[in-house]
């Protein structure tokens, strides 16, 4: 399936009747809330294209691959992943294969490992760095070995992480794995915020990293490493557009910061394909599947913005960023388990909050109003 990719500006908050029980919700919410908004002078002029695995098998390690072109010149390249439902994501460096492809390979997964979440981030040579929006590989142990996993099972490999205390073991692989940190001068997935824990006051927004923490600010990073966030980069099932933009799919060709132009391989826009519903179809289990932007606000005032898949299997992933009431953000990631009956839609989110509601709309835009908790959530492909 192909998708097009836009960057966005993501927000998010929780909570206002019962303060107490809202700030709780809070930290919940920050699971409304991954991806972040770029606030460098000028987006880079960076592209990007990806076709995601279909599944994995356990037990073999993967190879992912990416085109990435820059103006300015690629520095580097990396791959950032994490087995869903874990807290921190490490990264493996990627290595340039020619006509601007980089190729990297993730340790083999655990025979008990459903998912795993990853993510590309390049930096060019003016010290700009951009992030993609974060995928989702779900296992499938029935199927035969596909191509991107046969690699051989030996030596070593090298994991880093941008946190001062790491792990003994990766959990979620099972493979000859050594996890490294990195020094402050080359944390470019702080910069990014890919390590939403770490704030500018220096301490956890969620608690949920405790067990790993690091001295390194977003700001003191930025000013470590001389560089910058420059966007992210999203995904969308139907259409795309000029706004930051990458490419996810054979065919397609994307700009983060400018105007892109877009080439499909062939296909349809929409209306036949199972994870392309054309629009103004009626909102069902069936047509609700596949990418969707999300932003919503609640009763007393904080948004959010950012991105949200809901899968065929009745899972989901997302990944935004909150703004809270004092123009602070937070940013969050994760995955959880929808149900839509008619035109009621639960989202049980993996840290224990649930959005219980109405959705009204059709397949390409559709509002969630949650009157127990005060969020309105919009979605749109």
């Amino acid at each position: 399936m192909q998708q097009f990719i836009t960057k966005f500006n993501y927000h998010g908050y929780q909570g206002k009747s019962a303060i107490f029980f809202l700030f709780t919700m809070f930290l919940f919410v920050s699971v409304l809330s991954p991806i972040f908004s770029a606030s460098s002078a000028h987006a880079a002029d960076t592209e990007m294209m990806h076709t995601p695995p279909d599944y994995f098998i356990p037990d073999n390690r993967i190879q992912l691959t990416a085109q990435v072109e820059d103006d300015e010149g690629v520095k580097l390249v990396r791959c950032y992943f994490k087995a869903a439902g874990e807290a921190n994501l490490v990264f493996v460096s990627m290595n340039a294969m020619g006509s601007d492809e980089y190729s990297g390979v993730l340790p083999a997964p655990s025979a008990t490992t459903d998912q795993i979440e990853y993510l590309f981030l390049s930096v060019n040579n003016a010290k700009e760095v951009v992030r993609s929006q974060t995928f989702t590989m779900s296992k499938d142990a029935e199927e035969d070995l596909p191509a991107w996993q046969e690699i051989p099972k030996e030596g070593e490999i090298k994991v880093s992480m941008e946190l001062d205390k790491i792990p003994t073991q990766l959990q979620g692989f099972s493979d000859n794995v050594t996890i490294d940190f990195v020094e402050s001068g080359a944390r470019f997935g702080v910069v990014a915020l890919l390590y939403h824990n770490i704030r500018d006051s220096g301490s956890s927004s969620t608690g949920a990293a405790s067990s790993a923490t690091s001295s390194t600010t977003v700001a003191s990073a930025s000013a470590a490493t001389g560089a910058t966030s420059a966007g992210i980069i999203t995904a969308s099932a139907v259409g795309w557009s000029t706004a930051a933009i990458v490419g996810v799919g054979v065919g397609v060709a994307a700009v983060a910061g400018g105007t892109a132009a877009a080439v499909s391989s062939g296909g349809s826009s929409g209306g036949d394909d199972d994870n392309n519903p054309g629009q103004d179809e009626d909102l069902t289990e069936k047509t609700i599947i596949g990418f969707w932007n999300i932003n919503g606000r609640h009763n007393s005032g904080p948004t959010l913005e950012g991105d949200f898949t809901f899968n065929a299997n009745e899972t989901f992933s997302y990944d935004w960023v909150t703004t809270w009431s004092d123009n602070s953000t937070s940013e969050s990631s994760g995955t959880g388990i929808w149900t839509l009956t008619g035109t009621n839609l639960i989202l049980n989110y993996d840290k224990s909050a649930e959005y219980t509601g109405t959705a009204t709309g059709d397949s390409d835009a559709f509002t969630m109003v949650d009157e127990s908790i005060g969020w309105t959530l919009h979605f749109t492909r």
